[in-house]
């Protein structure tokens, strides 16, 4: 009986270890799923929307693997802009490790990796890879490096579906990105087959709004405004198209007519 006793004493020490042992990775666990508010379906769709897409850097970005901190909201010590951007930050790092993404320079995002509170944007490898370190193409305040650049976008918060939701997110990072293109294929999404494959033959049709005569035509040459009242708005737009003047008639922001000659 004595050593059932001390047997059961024994295991119960064994099970009271095991519990305590076990009991900090759960809790980890528990805060890490508490954090990770935004749900994988969300994450899986930016994922889509984002990776392998190309965008314009609307200024220098640095050669720098930590990135630059882009804040939802302006730190209260007023060293970030409206943007939320600290720039001396960024104009330290960029004479210290040169320029990974150059201003106007359209690149690809390579990674995206969402954080609890923030979410990482990788561009063309995002900063001071090998080919980053190893093989810049002079040596100088703000050279170019191979290598890329990085966002950080910091929402300082935990992040939900809404924060990561495509019209949210594009507004965010069109702080320092052109996302242009990126919105260009969510409009196209949306569209009718009809103008959508107008769009990709170049060409125009009626019901068309200006956004899709832009993107199938680019800039008219002239723009004459005809009619303007408080129902009514006509416009028309004139293209030199392959050796054919294209007339473009819009009613009330969409093409009621085309003429070619």
């Amino acid at each position: 009986m004595k050593a059932a006793s001390e047997n059961a004493m024994r295991n119960n020490k064994v099970k009271s270890w095991i519990c305590w042992a076990v009991l900090p990775s759960l809790v980890a666990g528990l805060l890490g799923m508490a954090h990770a508010s935004a749900s994988k379906d969300a994450q899986e769709q930016l994922n889509t929307l984002l990776l392998g897409k190309d965008v314009r850097a609307l200024v220098d970005l640095p050669a720098y693997k930590d990135g630059v901190d882009v804040y939802y909201l302006p730190l209260s010590n007023k060293r970030t802009d409206y943007r939320g951007v600290d720039l001396a930050e960024m104009t330290k790092w960029l004479k210290a490790k040169g320029v990974g993404v150059e201003r106007d320079e359209w690149v690809t995002i390579t990674n995206v990796k969402i954080d609890s509170d923030k979410i990482e944007i990788h561009l063309e490898g995002g900063g001071e890879g090998r080919r980053g370190s190893n093989h810049a193409n002079k040596v100088g305040a703000s050279y170019k490096r191979a290598g890329g650049s990085r966002l950080n976008l910091k929402y300082q918060k935990d992040l939900t579906d809404a924060d990561i939701a495509p019209e949210n997110i594009l507004r965010f990072m069109s702080r320092l990105l052109d996302v242009s293109r990126i919105e260009q294929v969510l409009q196209e999404k949306d569209m009718p087959p009809e103008l959508r494959a107008a769009i990709d033959a170049h060409t125009v049709v009626e019901n068309m709004t200006y956004e899709m005569v832009l993107m199938s035509f680019g800039d008219p040459d002239q723009k004459k405004v005809d009619d303007v009242d408080a129902t009514n708005l006509r416009e028309t737009w004139f293209y030199l198209k392959n050796g054919h003047r294209w007339v473009i008639h819009f009613e009330n922001g969409k093409v009621v007519k085309t003429q070619v000659f």
